[in-house]
């Protein structure tokens, strides 16, 4: 361009203004989006300290750039219909078909349905589409497992005479004990539910073995999105069905919600699914277009025949989803959970320096259990973390255990001062 104007530089442009009316700022390089905003956020901090954000186990303060917000507000996505006819709603159901191919790309599974409530309800739908595949009535779920995650299970298969069974962990590695398991599976075993990142926190190697151990059962993995840009995904080590929390793939924290049921499955099984499915066909020109396919296993038209009861769904968060995963790519959600575990060994190391003790010495993802009993500091120092291990699951066997979560977001500053704080007795 400067040899077009044929000049030699940028400040040939400018010569005709006098030097004195000039600003010479050295502005440096270009910001990112979300490195200006942090950039202004820690401006306005100096007026109040906001609280030490250290909150996790399961709902995520995660980055979702303003492109995401922007999409999901448009009119034609905004809106609480369910997309019945497809001649006037391409744009939707092109969207949730991209949603679809996208989260089974992610796990490696052949078929995700368009979206359930939750994680949570996710994982109770998975257990009735077992129940529906082979009958059996006993489910082996983690010892560890979340008391509000066994309270919607123990929901969602209440009249269908399923027994919950508990296999263990190591106590001194904190991963699963396949041997447990394996003396556990029998022929009444309908299923194993697996978690990875398990409810420790702990990236779960002993997972991916899981095939040697199940027998003729069905495995139900439950799995963090965020962590598939580094570990392997639910596919590649045999799961069934696949279903997660998907609130961290551009949903912000809320009061209650709304969140995201992330549900996959193989294609052999697609009969006995539940949710909304998206399918590709042709008009009547000839013109690819989508449609909702296999819709007599809904409620709309088999009532209480039908698969499940999911009407209201949850698409425009599944909306919300393809867009952060689009603007990030597979390259960028590599970075995001790189980022994610570093900073949790970065929490270790800080956290240890001023003598607080991890539980487990393995790999963490976002949470990390510390031992750390001083409940009343926590509060003080408006800490928002710190959540007993005790409180949320069953297990009484660590004393004084507590989690503190990170992500992309948590700052080394916040990282060294909630240390300094734990740690000044």
């Amino acid at each position: 361009m400067l040899n077009a104007l044929g000049i030699k530089s940028i400040d040939e442009l400018f010569l005709d203004i006098p030097e004195d009316l000039k600003v010479n700022m050295k502005l440096g390089e270009p910001l990112s989006e979300y490195d200006l905003i942090n950039k202004i956020k820690k401006i306005g901090d100096k007026n109040k300290r906001n609280h030490l954000m250290f909150l996790g186990n399961g709902i995520y303060d995660r980055y979702i750039p303003h492109l995401v917000d922007e999409i999901i507000s448009r009119n034609e996505f905004l809106t609480s219909y369910t997309p019945y006819q497809p001649e006037i709603s391409q744009g939707m159901l092109t969207a949730l078909f991209e949603y679809q191919s996208i989260i089974s790309d992610l796990t490696e599974m052949d078929v995700t349905n368009s979206s359930m409530y939750d994680g949570y309800t996710a994982l109770g739908e998975a257990v009735r589409m077992a129940y529906r595949i082979n009958g059996k009535n006993e489910i082996l779920i983690p010892e560890n497992i979340y008391k509000s995650k066994l309270s919607i299970l123990n929901n969602y298969s209440y009249g269908l005479n399923i027994k919950y069974v508990k296999y263990g962990f190591d106590r001194d590695t904190g991963l699963v004990d396949l041997n447990d398991i394996q003396s556990k599976v029998n022929e009444n075993t309908c299923a194993i539910i697996t978690e990875n990142p398990n409810s420790y926190g702990l990236i779960d190697e002993n997972v991916l073995s899981i095939n040697e151990v199940k027998k003729k059962s069905l495995i139900i993995s439950y799995y963090d999105p965020i962590s598939l840009g580094i570990i392997k995904p639910p596919g590649e080590y045999g799961a069934d069905i696949a279903v997660a929390e998907g609130q961290q793939l551009g949903i912000h924290m809320n009061a209650g919600g709304p969140l995201l049921g992330l549900f996959s499955f193989k294609r052999e099984y697609v009969h006995k699914s539940p949710g909304r499915l998206i399918g590709e066909g042709v008009d009547k020109n000839g013109r690819r277009a989508f449609v909702m396919t296999l819709q007599a296993r809904e409620q709309h038209i088999r009532r209480a025949r039908a698969m499940s009861n999911i009407c209201s769904n949850q698409a425009l968060m599944a909306v919300a989803a393809t867009a952060y995963l689009s603007i990030l790519g597979s390259s960028g959600l590599r970075k995001i959970a790189s980022i994610t575990v570093n900073k949790a060994e970065r929490l270790k190391s800080a956290l240890k320096s001023h003598g607080i003790q991890t539980v487990f010495n393995g790999i963490n993802f976002s949470d990390v259990l510390f031992h750390y009993g001083n409940y009343k500091k926590i509060a003080e120092n408006e800490i928002s973390g710190g959540l007993r291990l005790s409180d949320l699951t069953n297990i009484d066997y660590y004393d004084d255990a507590v989690f503190f979560s990170v992500t992309e977001k948590t700052e080394d500053e916040s990282i060294n001062e909630l240390a300094r704080i734990l740690g000044d007795d």
